[in-house]
């Protein structure tokens, strides 16, 4: 029944169609505003490692906090990579 359903949403010609052009923009907007927020704050993990003045406990936060932002920099990069590959298939 769900396939039967669906395949009446795509056959249905009624229903307006986004542009991939314009999909792409939008994530690409997104996914840039994503990875300026992981800048941010890799910048800010550094600048809190700078000012820990070797307590352990700061260094480790800190560390950690770049560890995370390098990882979330990668999660986008890869989550980018992947739009922009699935919808130039299409």
């Amino acid at each position: 029944m769900m396939i039967y359903l669906m395949t009446l949403l795509v056959s249905n010609k009624n229903l307006p169609q986004a542009k991939s052009t314009d999909i792409t923009s939008i994530l690409n907007i997104v996914l840039g505003i994503m990875g300026a927020i992981a800048f941010l704050m890799l910048i800010i993990a550094g600048f809190r490692y700078t000012i820990s003045q070797g307590d352990p406990g700061r260094v480790s936060e800190a560390k950690q906090m770049i560890v995370y932002t390098l990882v979330g920099l990668l999660v986008i990069a890869l989550a980018a990579t992947v739009v922009n590959f699935v919808i130039g298939k299409t």
